[in-house]
């Protein structure tokens, strides 16, 4: 039996390109994401896959060019990485406003990181769609899978893999010493942002893995997110879907304004990350933390907003992302 480093939930959501309508393909969606919460701990990571698709499994075996970055976005509670999924609405320089769809659910099921002879091992069994259908293919997303997972040494370089660099204390920096990759042996290993991992496709059948992951997700009640509001296509029948809510008229559940409507005006009074990114509505990329509350306080944003943009760290911010990555290291 394989030895566990940790279990949990995984979720997969798909985010579709700015300002688009419709999702017929890969060539529509701008980003996948992968959620990761672990049962024995507070702090759930919103992953980035590099590619947009996780790497090709082939009749059982890998494929030798089936490898994929991924980079740990967000970390956070589980509600503030719901927050993180609603969509998005910001002014950019040369564009003007620009508007991104929600983040859409794609599966959702349980997870597990194991070790297994010589290396880690990341393995998940979907609960939700109980068949893979276009959206899940589009995607790399099989009923079943696992992949060699390997973490990235940030104080050395790999050509392909973004600069960015996890804030490692030094006893989990220690683990490395002047390895390029290492093994997940400790989930701690991903608790921090801009952490880097390469997946290599392994099995997709777990018999192959001798792990046994059983249980059942639910990506709505642990992200805080509203079932009624969220489209649900790709997650109960495998169809491609298209965003369903608007920025300025809806945020996830938990982001409710005083009286109970969601968004607008409303939605700029809570220092949700979603009610931050509403009162932002407006602000000049990239920008200073100064800037970030003159547009908010120009807004007329609540006063826990300015509050929380107060306490953002002293440096550049470039996307409404990197507003939403502050929000998640004050939680």
């Amino acid at each position: 039996m394989a030895d566990h480093v940790e279990k949990g939930e995984i979720h997969f959501f798909y985010r579709p390109k700015v300002n688009t309508t419709t999702v017929q393909s890969l060539d529509d969606v701008q980003r996948l994401h992968v959620v990761l919460v672990p049962d024995d701990r507070e702090t759930a990571r919103l992953l980035l896959v590099g590619k947009k698709r996780l790497p090709e499994i082939v009749k059982g075996k890998p494929k030798s060019t089936a490898r994929e970055w991924m980079m740990v976005d967000l970390t956070g509670k589980p509600k503030a990485i719901g927050e993180a999924l609603a969509p998005l609405e910001y002014e950019t320089r040369t564009r003007g406003e620009q508007e991104q769809g929600e983040a859409i659910p794609a599966g959702e099921g349980r997870y597990a990181i194991f070790e297994r002879g010589n290396s880690s091992r990341l393995a998940y069994r979907l609960s939700r769609p109980g068949r893979p259908g276009k959206a899940q293919r589009e995607l790399g997303i099989l009923a079943e899978a696992s992949f060699i997972i390997s973490v990235r040494n940030p104080s050395l370089e790999v050509p392909g893999f973004p600069e960015s660099k996890p804030n490692y204390p030094k006893r989990l920096q220690d683990k490395f010493a002047d390895r390029r990759w290492i093994d997940v042996d400790d989930g701690r290993l991903l608790d921090y942002e801009s952490v880097q991992l390469l997946l290599i496709g392994a099995h997709d059948d777990l018999g192959e893995e001798d792990v046994t992951i059983s249980g059942k997700a639910d990506l709505f009640r642990t992200l805080g997110l509203d079932r009624r509001e969220w489209p649900t296509e790709a997650l109960e029948g495998g169809d491609l879907a298209r965003p369903h809510m608007q920025p300025e008229s809806h945020a996830p559940a938990g982001d409710r304004s005083k009286g109970g409507e969601r968004g607008g005006q409303a939605a700029s009074s809570t220092a949700s990350a979603a009610g931050i990114a509403q009162a932002l509505k407006g602000v000049d990329f990239p920008c200073d933390k100064a800037a970030l509350i003159h547009q908010a306080k120009t807004n007329r944003a609540a006063a826990e907003v300015i509050e929380v943009l107060n306490e953002f760290p002293r440096r550049r911010y470039d996307t409404m992302a990197d507003v939403q990555r502050a929000v998640g290291e004050l939680r």
